[in-house]
């Protein structure tokens, strides 16, 4: 994965081993984010990244970000580099209302694109 020179970068980290539950995340996380951002997906303000961090290249994201499990973060990303992120680490508690995941996710990456 390339980072983007500058914009915000909404990613699922998962790892080899999916369970249902890490599944219906990555799904919840990805229909919050197309069907709430389709404007600023389309002008690159946003983008959606699904990244495999047991894949050597992306270990790194484990540390980068503090990972301790299957997680949805924002980046913002200026110049190429990290500027901040956000760990969205609420979607576990609230897998079991998809209206309620959506809105915490459409909620935190509104307010993350409004400060950056």
């Amino acid at each position: 994965m390339v980072p983007p020179v500058d914009g915000v970068v909404a990613f699922y980290f998962h790892g080899n081993v999916r369970c249902a539950t890490c599944k219906k995340i990555e799904a919840y996380a990805d229909e919050a984010v197309h069907s709430g951002f389709a404007e600023s997906l389309e002008d690159g303000e946003l983008s959606w990244q699904v990244v495999n961090i047991d894949e050597p290249e992306n270990r790194h994201f484990v540390q980068d970000f503090q990972l301790v499990t299957r997680s949805v973060v924002l980046v913002e990303y200026r110049n190429g580099q990290v500027v901040r992120w956000e760990n969205l680490d609420k979607v576990w508690q609230l897998v079991r209302s998809k209206d309620l995941f959506v809105e915490y996710v459409q909620n935190e990456t509104q307010e993350f694109l409004g400060t950056s």
